[in-house]
């Protein structure tokens, strides 16, 4: 057995050191061409694993780096990163539009001293966000200095990002520009338009050539999925309805371990895209814990209001931008107001509470509570009273005359000694209520 297992280790790490190590493909004229594919959303792990490649293809002596661009752009700061690297590498680079290059993606290719694209692709509609005036001037003047480096019209440059500029003919004013592959070829953007690879490496004078070719590795396409805005916000449903779920069910089981792991994967997936920094996640694990600290006091504080306040600020910041983390928010929380509700009054209806708890002393205590509860089989427990053992919220233990049984409160938040009255008796279980007319 043990042979078994290391032979399936060695098999894995084996995989995991392909599918990590760069691809080559050999060539016999000598040359070096280090390939890096810029495909999905611009980004700050994007950028390092861009930056990387490039210290790869210095160490590999490449003659060339071709980048094999299609995105519909991403963050601004990971897209100044990278045009830097290209405007410091001393190896030319060649960029190559496959289908589009919108937004940052834009920019990075006017800064490449040589543009190829594919016939029918596109590049342009650079939309600053916030669109203002200052950020307007701030990407303008980025686009228009990389396009007068590279002896481009900057005026055009402009025009991708300034809806404000009119060139007549061309882009209209009110409307930012995106351009054709056949524009982009006669006003001097592209320097020709070349169909597939293969095509290209032959124009280019690399037919035989070593190819290397960089892939971001398995955590940096795992980051750049699980940060869609539709995947942060699935994440952060399920997370957020397990925690609820979690707190109200007795001890610590599936619920607890679902919730956690998503809200692992959110936060994260953010940081190893370099959207966001440890402080977040751990403002967020306060919030928790005072959330923690406000079940176990009665009535609502400062700890409840100060903890769902670093809960949200932690979930808000360690998106890639505030406003991001807002529209991420608010889509969970749409989908929790209407998930929650149906999936309570299922779980309630079949006293589903239990089968979320994973604790052997939760399953001995229901044990030792339908024993008890057997003593009460012949008189009835409609309307019988008790106390309160352990939290109800809404499931727990209570005793009646010094028997422990399991119970679900009516909605309410029961803490350990409050008075109650049974007013449905479910078999397995009993339905309180808080019984103001008993003391104890």
């Amino acid at each position: 057995m043990k042979k078994k297992l290391l032979l399936l280790l060695m098999v894995f790490t084996i995989i995991i050191g392909v599918a990590l190590h760069p691809i080559k493909s050999w060539g016999d004229n000598g040359q070096v061409v280090y390939l890096i594919p810029v495909e999905g959303e611009i980004t700050p792990a994007m950028a390092t694993f861009f930056k990387n490649s490039i210290e790869d293809a210095k160490r590999e002596k490449a003659d060339a780096i071709l980048v094999d661009l299609s995105t519909f752009g991403g963050r601004v700061d990971a897209a100044f990163d990278m045009k830097q690297a290209i405007e410091q590498c001393p190896i030319p680079i060649i960029v190559y539009i496959s289908d589009r290059a919108l937004s940052a993606g834009a920019l990075l290719s006017i800064v490449a001293p040589r543009l190829i694209m594919a016939p029918g692709s596109h590049m342009g509609s650079a939309e600053p966000i916030p669109y203002s005036i200052k950020t307007v001037a701030a990407i303008r003047g980025e686009f228009e200095a990389a396009a007068e480096r590279n002896g481009r019209d900057k005026i055009i440059a402009a025009a991708m990002v300034d809806k404000e500029i009119d060139i007549p003919g061309l882009s209209p004013a009110g409307s930012l520009l995106d351009i054709t592959a056949e524009t982009a070829k006669e006003y001097g953007y592209a320097e020709e338009l070349v169909e597939g690879r293969e095509n290209l490496l032959n124009y280019l004078g690399f037919k035989d050539a070593l190819i290397i070719e960089n892939q971001p590795d398995l955590l940096v396409k795992l980051a750049q999925f699980l940060t869609q805005s539709h995947i942060a916000s699935l994440l952060l449903t399920i997370g957020i309805i397990a925690i609820i779920i979690e707190i109200f069910t007795q001890g610590f089981g599936i619920s607890g371990i679902i919730g956690l792991s998503s809200l692992t994967l959110y936060f994260g997936a953010n940081l190893i895209a370099g959207y966001s920094q440890w402080w977040p996640a751990l403002v967020f694990l306060t919030g928790i814990g005072l959330l923690i600290v406000e079940v176990f006091i009665p009535g609502f504080g400062i700890p409840g209001i100060s903890g769902i306040a670093a809960v949200l600020v932690g979930i808000v910041f360690a998106a890639p931008d505030p406003i991001r983390g807002i529209k991420n928010l608010g889509t969970a929380f749409v989908l929790i107001i209407i998930i929650l509700p149906i999936l309570f009054y299922y779980l309630k209806r079949f006293n589903a509470f239990k089968s979320f708890v994973l604790s052997d002393t939760v399953v001995g205590r229901s044990e030792q509570g339908q024993d008890d509860r057997n003593q009460f089989s012949n008189k009835g427990l409609l309307g019988k009273k008790g106390i309160v053992v352990t939290t109800l919220r809404p499931s727990g233990v209570i005793s009646i005359d010094g028997k422990r049984m399991d119970a679900i409160s009516q909605g309410e938040f029961l803490i350990p000694g409050t008075p109650v009255r049974v007013m449905e008796d479910k078999g397995l279980s009993v339905v309180v209520s808080k019984d103001d007319s008993q003391a104890f």
